[in-house]
């Protein structure tokens, strides 16, 4: 393996601590990088390792939007019922440590795509590969909702070796992606070659810092205000905007830029929209866009302005989302005199981001629920785990905006964002790994109400983020049995069932402090006595026995653990 890629290898697995050896770990890292070109989601390796029979894929991940979806059942749940169009991403990928490209491996990966989309596969499939084509042809159930009909894919090929101009090696990626086309399954086809320098620059873009600057037509400074540590009104050229702001190095659309927007691109189908549009692709009426449209927000925790340009660190657009998206929509059509007016606000506080969101979308009539990271209980949450007295290097971390945190070196594990933490008080003290697992998403909709509840005591979330953190150190320090390793979630439920005396039903009293006690005092011990209990616990969950991804799903699996785990008491 080339030194630089083993270097990121190994940033990635000091950031998810775990064991698999480097072929193994190359996998999840491959799969990993993938997803962060279009999701912002937290995935741990074991997610992202598809063990099994090998069929010539190492993964394949679905995301709908900028949302990675992993279970059939979170498909259904997020594509049923939808009022506007979503974007749909099939990601295929094989990763291979080798430093040299051969030909025969590309065309096994042609292969085994195309048996993948076969009506009826020939080639073994892991559990998560069968899940994954279940999902996919899922999808045609709702074709209706995805737009252009149709699902885009990306394929990439990885390898630590340098990029190749071979006769051969480019004439089997021609192959694959005109294989891949042919099925008629795709909108959009994407084959990458990832040789080292691709792989490289995927890792760090991974880490969610971005950066852009863009030549202002005109630009103005407003007067200082609390809190803000500059603002700006600028004139832009459209064009400028389009590839400088919202396209990546590749000239895809920044997803990740629009994480704080309250609303996502609700489609060209809608009236407002349909008349941007309009605007634009008319050659005349295009020189009067920067005047009819409204603008753009865009907010920053460091703006600094050189000359006439601006230069922008990993920047939000908080307002303007549908602009942005029909401007990149028809980026082709923009011509040299179409302008636009952006607002480009300097500040560092997150805490001051919210009046600006809010204060930026009321003429949109947005719902006070699209507000969750918003919301008092939330911003507590957060200052309760900034305000916990710990060693740095056991410090966990509650991420209530995106990235909040990257860039400081800290490992992601020790970072919970509000899905995250939503899943683990979910498992824990609501008694639901099922939903934990199953529907992760869930937790932060039908359930945040039970989730995020203003009256319980904080010190419950940093207990349930606690726990996780320690199992998933325990699992991968082998301290756990590691074939119990899809258990975390149920594990959490087990340690409160076994530690509850009755406290639990009291999340919001001060009793429930003793429970969070008992259980974070037994999470941080090393001792063999209390490590044994936990592998116990988990045979007891499974009956000893290794349990399938659909009977871990299950509810009535819960009721016998209860019965079980107070049984061991």
């Amino acid at each position: 393996m080339h030194l630089v890629v083993k270097s990121h290898l190994k940033n990635y697995r000091q950031q998810y601590p775990n064991t698999y050896d480097d072929p193994t770990l190359f996998e999840a890292f491959v799969n990993f990088i993938a997803l962060r070109k279009l999701s912002s989601d937290n995935v741990e390796p074991e997610d992202l390792i598809f063990e099994g029979d090998d069929s010539g894929v190492d993964g394949v991940l679905i995301v709908v939007d900028d949302a990675y979806v992993s279970t059939k059942e979170e498909l259904i749940a997020t594509l049923k019922d939808r009022r506007r169009d979503v974007n749909v991403t099939v990601v295929f990928t094989q990763a291979k440590t080798s430093e040299a490209w051969q030909k025969k491996e590309i065309n096994t990966f042609n292969i085994a795509i195309q048996d993948f989309l076969s009506e009826r596969p020939k080639f073994p499939l892991s559990d998560k590969l069968q899940e994954s084509r279940e999902m996919f042809l899922l999808l045609f159930d709702f074709v209706g909702v995805i737009t252009n009909g149709r699902p885009d894919v990306q394929a990439y090929f990885a390898t630590t070796a340098n990029r190749s101009i071979d006769r051969e090696i480019v004439a089997a990626f021609e192959n694959l992606q005109c294989a891949i086309a042919d099925s008629g399954y795709f909108q959009n086809v994407d084959v990458v070659q990832a040789d080292r320098n691709v792989v490289n620059s995927m890792w760090i873009a991974s880490s969610g810092t971005v950066e852009a600057q863009i030549k202002t037509i005109g630009l103005a400074a407003f007067p200082a205000a609390p809190e803000i540590d500059a603002s700006y009104v600028a004139t832009v050229s459209a064009k400028d905007f389009v590839r400088n702001i919202l396209s990546d190095e590749e000239g895809k659309l920044r997803q990740n830029i629009f994480d704080e927007n309250v609303r996502d691109y609700i489609g060209s189908d809608n009236d407002v929209n349909s008349e941007i549009a309009e605007t634009i692709c008319d050659p005349e009426k295009q020189k009067r866009f920067g005047v009819m449209n409204n603008g753009v927000t865009i907010v920053s925790p460091d703006v600094r302005p050189q000359g006439v340009d601006l230069f922008m660190r990993d920047f939000q657009i908080i307002n303007g989302c549908q602009t942005s998206n029909v401007l990149f929509d028809n980026r082709e059509k923009i011509g040299d005199h179409a302008n636009l007016m952006i607002k480009v606000v300097h500040a560092r506080e997150p805490v001051f981001l919210e009046d600006i969101v809010r204060s930026t979308n009321r003429q949109s009539k947005v719902q006070d629920e699209q507000f969750l990271a918003t919301i008092e209980t939330v911003k507590n949450i957060e200052k309760y785990f900034a305000a916990r007295e710990e060693p740095d290097d056991q410090r966990l971390y509650f991420e209530r905006r995106k990235n909040q945190y990257s860039g400081r070196g800290i490992p992601a594990i020790r970072i919970f964002d509000v899905k995250h933490l939503a899943r683990c008080v979910g498992a824990l003290f609501l008694e639901r790994p099922d939903l934990a697992s199953r529907y992760p998403n869930r937790l932060t909709g039908e359930l945040n109400e039970h989730i995020f509840n203003p009256d319980y005591k904080e010190e419950i979330y940093h207990t349930a983020a606690l726990a996780y953190y320690r199992i998933f150190l325990l699992f991968s320090n082998q301290k756990i049995d590691p074939r119990f390793s899809n258990l975390k979630w149920h594990l959490m439920m087990a340690l409160k069932v076994y530690f509850d005396d009755g406290e639990g039903s009291y999340l919001n009293s001060k009793k429930v402090l003793k429970l969070c006690s008992k259980m974070q005092g037994f999470v941080r011990s090393n001792l063999e006595g209390d490590i044994k209990l936990m592998n116990s616990l988990c045979e007891e969950i499974s009956g000893n026995e290794q349990l399938s991804r659909d009977q871990l799903r299950n509810q009535s699996l819960l009721q016998t653990m209860r019965v079980a785990v107070k049984a061991m008491k």
